[in-house]
């Protein structure tokens, strides 16, 4: 981690996050608060997987990942799987953890950009869905609906709720088509919303840990979930 905060292009990476925001936002402060916040999670994401002998997914896999991605890959010795869209963020990070592979003589793996379905049926037993429907960008009617910030100054005020909730649908869709009950969902307490429906509709109980964390970057609650099945999916026309 250390190696890797001094690699990356921080002045980059806080333009991907704001449009004014360069080195500026993330001063050094702000980067400890990142590595300390993803040190934690990484420490729960650890005590959750110990003895399980299996592969991650990390859907949205960005810098705030780093950290749990790592720790599953190089201590645990998990396979992990970490998908993104195509973007200046992702090519930062991947660029980084190239570079401090070779330097390293250790393979740090990269994010792929590969389309969701193709890992439909991989069986893994651990998923990751962190701040990803709640983004302002990607789904900004969502986010007001899941912040409850609708006609307040914090809304985006943007987007069409309808088809956010759709495309939100097919995406955790995708993700439940790649895990294999029993298994554990990482996320956050806002997404919940639209996962336990959507496992409940494929015959899974979706059960939410008792402890929080607050995610780095976002500052999210955070919990591993467990998710096992108790009956036969249910074909429905609503959704995943």
């Amino acid at each position: 981690m250390a190696r890797l905060e001094e690699e990356l292009d921080w002045e980059r990476l806080g333009r991907c996050y704001c449009s004014e925001g360069g080195e500026a936002f993330f001063p050094p402060a702000q980067r400890e608060a990142v590595r300390d916040a993803g040190l934690l999670l990484a420490s729960d994401v650890a005590a959750a997987l110990a003895g399980r002998d299996g592969s991650s997914l990390y859907l949205g896999a960005a810098l705030a990942e780093l950290a749990p991605m790592l720790c599953e890959r190089l201590v645990l010795g998990r396979g992990v799987v970490a998908v993104n869209l195509p973007c200046e963020e992702t090519d930062e990070l991947n660029r980084a953890l190239d570079a401090v592979s070779e330097t390293l003589d250790h393979d740090l793996g990269t994010i792929e950009t590969v389309p969701l379905e193709s890992l439909a049926g991989a069986g893994f037993d651990h998923g990751w869905l962190v701040s990803v429907l709640t983004d302002p960008d990607a789904f900004p009617a969502l986010h007001d609906e899941l912040y409850e910030r609708g006609g307040t100054a914090l809304a985006t005020g943007r987007g069409d709720p309808a088809e956010d909730r759709q495309r939100a649908g097919a995406l955790v869709g995708g993700l439940l088509d790649a895990l294999s009950p029993p298994c554990l969902l990482t996320t956050t307490d806002e997404e919940l919303a639209i996962l336990k429906p959507a496992c409940e509709r494929r015959g899974w109980r979706l059960e939410s840990g008792g402890h929080a964390r607050l995610s780095a970057v976002v500052g999210d609650p955070v919990r591993i979930c467990r998710a096992v099945r108790t009956s036969q999916r249910q074909p429905t026309a609503d959704g995943p």
